[in-house]
């Protein structure tokens, strides 16, 4: 019998902490909304710092290379990293162009994952949220790409807080589910 309440607390903790993450993304996704172009330049600047912390892995990567050659070609591809990194922080709006492209990409990619998982999970009765999230990011995706480049100072900020706040609401729709079936 213990197991069993066990396993309820454990998928109750699981709908609650899955409704909390929800409620963040919608707050996140509104934030962004409202401030789009600091939104747009604060996820190039995050993007270009982890693309400059990339590179210094993968030249520390190279000190540990068993032969030279392979040694150097980790290096250089460091040392790309680093530089690209470095040129996103020092041109900011021509990184938040290019980024621009690869978050349409990254929509529509994402928007037929989360199609496909709507569809894998269509006994819940929730499925629906998640196949419209998908369907959105999509849709979301292909205006970016087709509003470049002219549109990057302010489009990035605003659809990404669009699908936010779509994830985070199908979130906290998933989550209140768990909290119905599983009681308080």
């Amino acid at each position: 019998m213990n197991g069993i309440k066990n396993v309820v607390d454990s998928v109750r903790a699981a709908a609650r902490t899955i409704f909390i993450l929800g409620i963040t993304l919608v707050i996140l996704g509104v934030l962004s909304i409202i401030m789009p172009m600091v939104a747009g330049l604060a996820a190039q600047t995050i993007v270009g710092l982890l693309i400059i912390a990339a590179g210094v892995c993968w030249i520390t990567f190279a000190f540990h290379a068993h032969d030279w050659g392979s040694g150097l070609w980790e290096t250089l591809v460091g040392l790309l990293a680093v530089i690209t990194g470095v040129m996103m922080l020092k041109h900011p709006l021509v990184g938040l162009s290019a980024l621009t492209v690869v978050v349409a990409s990254y929509f529509i990619a994402t928007g037929v994952l989360k199609v496909i998982f709507a569809f894998r999970i269509r006994m819940l009765k929730s499925w629906v949220w998640i196949l419209i999230n998908g369907c959105i990011s999509i849709l979301l995706g292909l205006m970016i790409d087709f509003g470049w480049p002219a549109s990057s100072l302010y489009v990035i900020g605003t659809l990404l807080g669009i699908d936010l706040v779509f994830g985070g609401f199908s979130l906290v729709q998933l989550g209140s589910m768990g909290e119905r079936v599983f009681g308080k």
